[in-house]
């Protein structure tokens, strides 16, 4: 209880005073993180199979990839994803989303800032014989080098449970124009965020990348649609989740964008 009342009055005190890590530190920060996968809890929190929170639960495991498929057949409509499609898969993790996603696709791009993990992403589509698989890293500093590895433009390029981590949301904004200049003309993005929704729990907390990996970057929601468009986006729908069937966490908007 102290300590919890402790890093209560931290956070306080840090956002009245605007005390923020600086950008560098919480990108160096996350790319430390992400790289201990030899911590419990690390494969956990990057959605490896029968890790963490998904220990003994893999009905839960296979729930939220398929939660976020049905989400974006929601808001693109069922029939997009039945001809073959080159697929970018931004922070693939171990392959929660990709086990859903990818059987049929043309190309599935894995982009991961770990090798861990996408030896992880690849090993779950392995079990599935699917061939389409193909991993992108990069250091966290540098995410425009994606680029010189995904060589052809895709159809579609989504990421969930990502965009929060972020250290940023001027990293957020680096993603997006990396996602527009990946993408075909019309080219979709289906993009999940955690939104705020104006009350001190949901803003960005930008300082102590591990302790509060959850919330890092929020947006409000009219903030991050106006932030696509000025990545080269026309948004075309969004949906939101106060409470997220999966119980993972609340708070969650998707957001369906179309190449301008």
């Amino acid at each position: 209880m102290i300590a919890h009342v402790y890093r209560s009055g931290e956070r306080v005190i840090r956002e009245n005073l605007h005390l923020y890590d600086p950008e560098s530190k919480l990108i160096a920060d996350s790319q430390r993180y992400w790289n201990r996968t030899d911590r419990s809890c690390i494969p956990g929190n990057a959605h490896w199979r029968g890790n963490g929170v998904f220990a003994g639960d893999d009905a839960r495991w296979l729930a939220m990839g398929r939660h976020n498929l049905a989400q974006f057949a929601r808001l693109a409509g069922p029939a997009y994803l039945r001809t073959p499609r080159r697929i970018v898969d931004w922070g693939c993790g171990g392959g929660a989303n990709a086990v859903h996603f990818a059987p049929g696709a043309a190309r599935y791009y894995g982009v991961d800032i770990t090798a861990a993990s996408l030896r992880e992403c690849h090993r779950q589509l392995q079990a599935l014989a699917c061939e389409a698989f193909v991993p992108v890293q990069f250091e966290a500093d540098q995410p425009e080098h994606a680029l010189e590895h995904i060589p052809k433009a895709c159809d579609l390029f989504f990421s969930t449970y990502v965009f929060e981590i972020f250290p940023t949301k001027e990293y957020g904004s680096r993603v997006l124009n990396i996602a527009s200049k990946l993408l075909t003309n019309d080219g979709l993005a289906f993009i999940q965020i955690r939104y705020d929704d104006g009350t001190s729990a949901s803003q960005p907390h930008r300082w102590g990348y591990a302790q509060n990996l959850p919330h890092m970057t929020t947006y409000r929601i009219e903030e991050f649609w106006q932030n696509a468009e000025q990545c080269g986006f026309t948004p075309q729908l969004v949906t939101l989740e106060r409470q997220q069937a999966v119980e993972l966490g609340e708070r969650y908007a998707y957001f369906l964008l179309k190449k301008s």
